[in-house]
């Protein structure tokens, strides 16, 4: 019975998860993700009482997953600079397996007031687990005073956010203005040292 309830739960967030990527979360409708997920209306008020608490589920499976990607890989790397180039490697992977999620991000977290603090709560549970390294090797940094001081937490939204910006100026443009692959993966291509260099300029005393 409780492997049939976690299949349905995780049913319920896959559905759930479509219908607020597709529509945003003001326009999700509780009977539209009943129907995606094949199950009754009812259902979705028995595991998640309601649109909200599904919407933080979402949220928190997806950032588990982004910060369990980067934590599992990362233990090897021994400098700052280097450790956040595949961060943002590994980043950009998830982001491109999961090509709505910074759109998401931007428009439904960073905007709204209770979402960007259900971020930042979210954050600093994973820097204490999976980021366990960034967190080490920035305080080498501002111990030897290369590095202004700053809470990993912010270090972290920081860099989501510039990323996160960047991401979707180049789908928007991808997908309304037409621009081919060519120009877009030139982008991309550029982002990545531009958003690099101007995260560290930040974060220099």
């Amino acid at each position: 019975m409780k492997d049939r309830e976690q299949n349905t739960e995780q049913i319920i967030l896959e559905a759930a998860e479509a219908e607020f990527l597709e529509k945003g979360y003001s326009n999700a409708k509780m009977m539209a993700i009943a129907q995606r997920a094949g199950v009754a209306h009812s259902m979705l008020h028995y595991y998640f009482r309601s649109k909200e608490n599904l919407f933080q589920g979402i949220l928190q499976q997806k950032m588990r997953d982004m910060f369990s990607l980067e934590g599992e890989a990362l233990e090897g790397e021994t400098t700052f600079e280097g450790l956040l180039r595949k961060v943002r490697d590994l980043r950009d992977r998830f982001f491109a397996a999961n090509p709505k999620f910074a759109y998401f991000i931007l428009t439904e977290v960073m905007g709204n007031a209770q979402n960007r603090a259900l971020l930042v709560q979210l954050v600093e549970r994973m820097s204490r687990t999976s980021m366990v390294k960034l967190r080490e090797l920035l305080e080498q940094e501002m111990a030897a005073g290369r590095m202004r001081r700053m809470r990993i937490e912010n270090v972290i939204l920081m860099m989501i956010t510039l990323d996160v910006a960047m991401l979707t100026a180049i789908s928007q443009c991808r997908e309304e203005e037409g621009i081919g692959d060519e120009v877009a993966d030139r982008l991309l291509a550029g982002y990545k040292e531009r958003n690099l260099q101007l995260f560290l300029e930040a974060l220099r005393p």
